[in-house]
């Protein structure tokens, strides 16, 4: 019987794979033999934090803490998942609970700044704090499944502008009249019970009520707000008619139309601009001139700065674009918005790509991701996830000290310590992963835990690296029969044979299987069982879709003996019927 201690190294090897909801599985089977180790709680927590399950990952925080309120882990636990909830005020307080038991854990000083900052953060964005409550974000769902809205109901403009007027009410009219998008938004929610229900309890939430107000406030609110709706509409309606008929008066007294306004730019944009065409000339020294000129003109446009450190990387200057992008984040400081931090942030984590620093790059993706979602950041983000992996399984490839795991996952594998040889195992596969034995090592180990699909797998990866490794058929035929696919048993049996016309193993491997699908092996219920299991087989679907196996099945119902005639006329239908008696899909008698 396995034990918690083998379980919860499962869960951590598997954790270091980044295989989280594995290391979840593992770390919860460990849970189940001994309920009362706090580390097993905090592990799992991680595990579940890693999969965005913060609900479940605060809830096994604190049980972690419940069972050991002097683990400091466990604290720190608490306080992240409590921050990817949004209840920053919460997390603090988790943070600073820990620090009282280790005041030096690095940790919890961290998570302790980075929960204040985010609050902080909230308090001085109306927007950010809108968009963490459920309530809105389920609002904006609404808002982008209707085709009226979807097109722009995720723009961050859009959004920003949502938020503001749940935290500042008394804007509403003036948005409803200038922006056309918040008038198609508040025409879906005045049709959706659902949405109108959210808007207005979050609206009427905002606004305070005087000691004559009526208990219906919500309702009233509402109607307040359908009535601003539609003067708006109106009011927009009768600018456009007056506008349309100045422009018709206009155009017969001069018969053509008038000009358009063209936009008057600032000083400094005129040099922004400039620059900007000296960088895409490549002339970048020059573009760094007219940068510096136009910070000259204002020191408080942060996106500046982040135009010098693009021209500063083409040069190869990384320490000088660097020390740009902390100018405009100082700037930021006082100026906030949260697409230019993104902005710069990303601009920042190519930098550090570029210097072969991928912790610190991926840090920084990860920190402008959080300021605003865009796309193109989390692309690369992901690219430099697994350049960085890739280089981590280069670096850790060594074929001597891969032999050395095997010696020991040997001597675990004798000594019946199957979850530690799995270990060793996986060791040397990374160590040399184009070594074939170690797999089917790791595959006999998974055998003797009854954990026959990864021993399945492993398998196939062996028989890739050497298609002539006649023990992995023998043991790949075997993991198919105890999981009763017959068909496939019988395939790798007959391919094995083909290398080994005289292994004795695979010839009685072979007539057990003909004889259990003869048989049609197991209770009743067991084979149905396996006859819905093959069902989801790609090759067993593949033949079921094809017209000549559609039309025999239906001949056969009707006239067996044509149906029968058929198969014996065409070969190639003849084993494909036989494919599916073996899988069990069809019955024979």
């Amino acid at each position: 019987m396995s034990t918690a201690q083998s379980f919860k190294d499962l869960g951590n090897q598997a954790f270091k794979e980044n295989k989280f909801e594995e290391a979840a599985k593992f770390y919860s089977q460990a849970i189940e033999v001994n309920p009362n180790d706090h580390i097993l709680y905090s592990n799992r927590s991680g595990a579940y934090a890693s999969l965005s399950k913060y609900e479940d990952a605060l809830a096994d925080a604190e049980k972690c803490i419940s069972l050991n309120s002097n683990f400091a882990k466990g604290y720190q636990r608490k306080g992240l998942a409590l921050h990817y909830l949004g209840e920053f005020e919460k997390a603090i307080d988790a943070y600073q609970q820990g620090l009282a038991k280790d005041p030096n854990n690095a940790l919890l000083s961290e998570g302790l700044k980075a929960a204040q900052t985010e609050l902080q953060g909230t308090k001085n964005n109306p927007f950010a704090s809108a968009l963490k409550n459920p309530n809105i974000l389920k609002l904006l769902g609404i808002l982008q499944k209707d085709p009226r809205t979807s097109a722009f109901a995720s723009d961050p403009t859009f959004m920003q502008l949502i938020g503001l007027m749940i935290a500042q009410p008394q804007m509403a009219s003036q948005f409803m009249q200038t922006d056309p998008r918040i008038q198609a938004a508040l025409s879906v929610i005045m049709e959706n019970p659902e949405a109108q229900q959210i808007f207005f309890s979050e609206f009427a939430g905002k606004v305070k009520k005087t000691d004559g107000e009526k208990q219906d406030h919500s309702h009233q609110q509402s109607q307040k707000m359908e009535e601003e709706h539609t003067q708006a509409q109106h009011e927009q309606e009768h600018q456009q008619h007056y506008h349309a008929h100045q422009e018709q008066s206009q155009q017969k007294q001069h018969h053509q139309p008038p000009p358009k306004p063209q936009p008057q730019l600032e000083e400094w944009e005129v040099q922004k601009n400039l620059g900007n065409e000296e960088y895409k000339n490549k002339n970048f020294e020059k573009a760094l001139q007219y940068y510096d000129a136009a910070l000259q003109l204002n020191k408080e446009e942060a996106l500046l700065y982040n135009n010098k450190a693009a021209a500063f990387i083409e040069q190869k200057k990384y320490d000088e674009a660097l020390e740009a992008i902390e100018e405009g984040l100082k700037v930021l400081e006082v100026h906030s918005s949260f697409q230019k931090k993104a902005k710069l942030l990303a601009r920042k984590a190519k930098i550090y790509s570029l210097q072969n620093k991928f912790d610190e790059a991926i840090q920084f993706y990860e920190k402008s991701l959080v300021e605003d979602h865009v796309q193109s950041v989390k692309d690369e983000l992901k690219k430099l996830q697994k350049l960085q992996k890739d280089l981590e399984a280069q670096n850790y490839i060594n074929p001597e000290l891969g032999e050395e795991a095997n010696t020991k996952g040997g001597d675990a594998f004798k000594a019946g310590k199957f979850p530690e040889a799995i270990q060793f195992y996986n060791d040397a596969v990374k160590r040399n992963p184009k070594e074939p034995k170690y797999y089917c090592n790791r595959a006999t180990a998974y055998m003797k835990l009854m954990e026959f699909p990864n021993a399945v797998s492993d398998l196939e990866k062996c028989l890739s690296f050497d298609p002539k490794y006649v023990k992995a058929y023998v043991k790949k035929a075997n993991c198919h029969f105890v999981m009763k696919e017959f068909h496939k048993a019988k395939t790798v049996y007959e391919k094995g044979l083909e290398l080994d016309p005289n292994n004795l193993e695979m010839q009685q491997g072979l007539e057990k299987v003909r004889f259990s699908i003869l048989q049609g092996s197991g209770s009743e219920e067991e084979q149905q069982q396996r006859a819905k299991r093959a069902m989801q087989d790609p090759e067993i679907q593949q033949i079921l879709r094809e017209p000549e196996v559609i039309n025999l099945l239906n001949d056969m119902k009707e006239h067996p003996q044509d149906g029968l005639k058929a198969i014996k006329q065409n070969p190639s239908l003849a084993a494909k019927i036989e494919k599916l008696i073996e899988a069990g899909v069809l019955k024979t008698g």
